[in-house]
């Protein structure tokens, strides 16, 4: 029977201790310091990591935009795929390819994120523009703290 008791008074040590935490971190941050909650930092660092794959991103669509081989590659696109790059844009100098990537198809895991989005590509073919459109995964690493293109499909 002591020993139940004893298991008894641990929880609720314990539970007293967790329940102290996050008055201890309000109290923190109302001295001026900047604390975060248990609930802010878990919030914050998806939404920190996710703007650092945007920016990714967005460096691979202006390096697409300006026909920039480097700029792909600095984006983390591997050299074989960047020369063919080089070749796509050296056939169709008028090309445009866009992505369009939803929010809510990013998904962020440790140092890998995949990222579904639809890509449009528009030649110019006979003086006309053509379009195709289909789906694109882009796939991220996190290496050092920069986020890179791993791979594309």
């Amino acid at each position: 029977m002591k020993s139940f008791g004893l298991v008894l008074s641990l929880v609720s040590a314990v539970g007293a201790v967790a329940m102290a935490a996050p008055i201890t971190f309000a109290q923190a941050s109302g001295q001026g310091q900047n604390w975060l909650s248990a609930s802010e930092t878990v919030t914050y660092q998806p939404a920190q990591e996710a703007a650092r794959v945007q920016e990714t991103l967005s460096q691979f669509d202006s390096a697409l935009a300006m026909h920039d081989v480097g700029g792909l590659q600095a984006a983390g696109i591997k050299r074989v795929n960047a020369r063919r790059w080089q070749r796509f844009f050296k056939d169709n100098p008028r090309a445009t390819v866009t992505d369009q990537c939803p929010v809510t198809a990013l998904f962020i895991s440790d140092d890998a994120a995949s990222w579904t989005c639809t890509e449009t590509s528009t030649i110019i073919s006979e003086g006309k523009p053509r379009s195709f459109v289909h789906v694109i995964r882009f796939t991220f690493a996190k290496s050092d703290g920069e986020w890179t293109i791993a791979d594309r499909r």
